[in-house]
């Protein structure tokens, strides 16, 4: 996450240094990015507490299942030799997790207060850049840009190491 941090923060210095003679332009830029930041970062909290709490409350497992098989190497799944079988009921387990169960583990990651505020942010920061006639779309899409690119030069760099 810190060497995220340090590759948004070197692109974002980049577009500073580019757009520093247009102030309409950064300013779009800058909300543009604080926006988004604050929206990935909410996503991101969000998510690792959803992770965490799942973590500390695993669902139907006894405590001496815990013991005894940890990582569930011995479960009530059936043992069968045939693909199709096997293909036909994984997809039933699959299909037994419908996206309202889904959906239901995973709202608080999706409702973060963080996350939220990031949209609110966001749409109030275009609404007042357009009353006072400042937005620029096209610079405020290159600001939403540069989250996301920092994030895939953050994982290109640390899969080569």
């Amino acid at each position: 996450m810190r060497n995220f941090f340090k590759t948004a923060a070197f692109l974002d210095f980049l577009l500073v240094l580019y757009l520093y003679s247009d102030p309409k332009a950064l300013l779009n830029t800058q909300v543009a990015f604080i926006s988004s930041l604050l929206i990935v970062l909410g996503s991101f909290w969000g998510y690792k507490r959803a992770v965490e709490k799942g973590v500390q409350n695993p669902a139907h497992r006894d405590y001496i299942d815990t013991v005894e098989d940890r990582f569930d190497l011995y479960g009530e799944d059936e043992v069968t030799d045939d693909a199709k079988e096997l293909f036909e009921s994984e997809k039933k387990r699959i299909k037994g997790n419908s996206n309202l169960k889904v959906l239901a583990k995973s709202y608080r990651g999706f409702f973060s207060p963080l996350r939220l505020f990031g949209y609110l942010f966001m749409v109030v920061a275009i609404l007042m850049l357009i009353k006072r006639s400042l937005f620029e779309p096209l610079y405020f899409l290159l600001g939403l840009a540069v989250v996301p690119l920092s994030a895939m030069v953050t994982a290109l760099i640390s899969k080569r190491e």
